[in-house]
Parts: C-alpha cells; sequence; structure tokens
C-alpha cells in the first residue's frame, strides 16, 4: 500500500451516471485532452451537476482513477476500444480493470473481500464487511491511521455502489453477488488488459490480476485453452505455469472482437 491512500472510491461511488465515465474515456481515445475533458465536463456541465466543485471533483477523481494506464500497450487497448462502436458490455468491464489499473484501495478490497466472498461460494456481501476490513488494515498499516470511522464506513458503502453499477452486485443494504461468466470476448480482452498490466511474467497463473478472471485455476487453463483462442493466444502449458503471448496488437484485437 502506497503511504497516501487514494480514497477516490467515495467520489467515483457519487458520480449519479456512470455514462460519465464512458464519456471521458471516448474522449480519451479520441486524443482529447485535459482541457477538452475539462470544457465537457465542467464549463458545459454536460451531466447536469448542481455546482461547479462537484463537477471539478469528479472530473479530478475520474483523472486520478480511470485515465490511468501501466503500459503504454495498457493505454492502447483502451483507445482503441473506446474509438470502437457498440461494445458497450465490453466497456462498461473496461471501467472495472480501469478501477483496479488506477486505485490501490479499489484494487485491495476487491481482491481481499468481494473476490474472498464471491469464491466462498456466498451469496450476498454487506458494506459491514468492507468496514470491517478497513478497521483491520488500519490497526496494522499507518496509511490509514488518520480515517475516521465515518469515512471508512463511507468507502464501504460507496465501494458497494460501484459494484452495482457495474453490474456486480445488487440490491439494497446487504447486496446480492451476481454470478459472473465473462463471454469469450470480454475473457480475451481481460487478458490482453491484464498481460499488459503487469509484464514482469508471461505466466497468467503467477500474475497478481488472475483473479480478477473470475475463474478458478483450472476453469481459467481450460478456457483459454480454447481452440477459437488460437488466433489470439499463443499458450504453453508445463507443470504449474500457463505461458500466454499475445499476438495482435491492441487494435487488431478490437477490430476482431468487433467483428
Amino acid at each position: 500500500m502506497q503511504q497516501q491512500v487514494n480514497a477516490d472510491i467515495n467520489v467515483i461511488g457519487s458520480i449519479p451516471d456512470f455514462r460519465l465515465i464512458e464519456v471521458a474515456l471516448a474522449q480519451f481515445a479520441k486524443g482529447k485532452g485535459r482541457l477538452d475533458l475539462k470544457e465537457l465536463l465542467v464549463t458545459n456541465n454536460a451531466f447536469d451537476f448542481r455546482t461547479e466543485s462537484t463537477r471539478k471533483r469528479f472530473l479530478a477523481a475520474v483523472e486520478r482513477t480511470i485515465l490511468v494506464f501501466a503500459s503504454e500497450r495498457h493505454r492502447q487497448l483502451m483507445v482503441a476500444l473506446f474509438n470502437a462502436p457498440g461494445l458497450e458490455a465490453l466497456k462498461r468491464w473496461a471501467i472495472f480493470l480501469q478501477l483496479l489499473a488506477g486505485n490501490d484501495l479499489f484494487r485491495i478490497l476487491t481482491k481481499e473481500v468481494y473476490l474472498k466472498v464471491y469464491f466462498s461460494g456466498r451469496t450476498t456481501i454487506a458494506g459491514d464487511e468492507v468496514f470491517a476490513y478497513l478497521k483491520d488494515r488500519q490497526v496494522h498499516s499507518s496509511p490509514f491511521k488518520n480515517f475516521s470511522d465515518s469515512t471508512l464506513e463511507k468507502i464501504g458503502s460507496k465501494y458497494l455502489t460501484i459494484l452495482k453499477k457495474l453490474g456486480m452486485v445488487e440490491g439494497k443494504v446487504k447486496k446480492r453477488l451476481v454470478n459472473i461468466r465473462l463471454s469469450e470476448d470480454e475473457l480475451i480482452f481481460f487478458v490482453y488488459v491484464i498481460l499488459s498490466m503487469d509484464d514482469s511474467s508471461t505466466d497468467i497463473l503467477k500474475s497478481p490480476f488472475r483473479e480478477f478472471l473470475f475463474l478458478e485455476q483450472e476453469e481459467l487453463i481450460r478456457a483459454l485453452k480454447n481452440i477459437s483462442f488460437m488466433p489470439f493466444l499463443d499458450i504453453a502449458s508445463t507443470g504449474e505455469a500457463l505461458t500466454v503471448q499475445l499476438k495482435l496488437s491492441p487494435q487488431e484485437l478490437v477490430d476482431a472482437i468487433s467483428h
């Protein structure tokens, strides 16, 4: 964990319409810079926020947490996707991937709380579980020391709100987990992004992002060995390793998915 915790989860979770994030990514993909985004979201108030300070706060959070890229190939994948027409479900998943890449706290909560509940077979998750995890981290981790209980409770609530807006949970207080099965197009895009976010190893089983594919290890191995993935990936399986080489450029991948 970095010495300063980025609590933009609270701001992102307060965005009433996640189309704002999709629009920001689409503008970025078209080569628009910060001034263009500011004109769209702040000056022209495209999403009808009540105050200028709110518009500025949302824009800053999107820039810090969403428009973050771990590598040039990662950036090119998002540019190619958000320049393509349609693919709305995949673009919504891309927001999830960008949150994983851009916000340490979101990634940690997803890995240590949400995924543990998801893979345990339980069907519900509540904000107090997120709060309990954060309170435990507060005892052992100095970056959380200055956070009040009310701030930690808000993070827990807004984190689950984000998951709901992404279609990963549903319900009001105690959220029901949605069973997630990525389509073949979504899975292949996830693999490309995950291997682009962390290129320290081509063994996807050792990737710190592997769990975010929503598949147990044996399921993942079977899925990636699917013959329909052969045009996209070179795969070598040796013992406990699953080495994956990406065969297409970001634009070629998105073109193939689009067609």
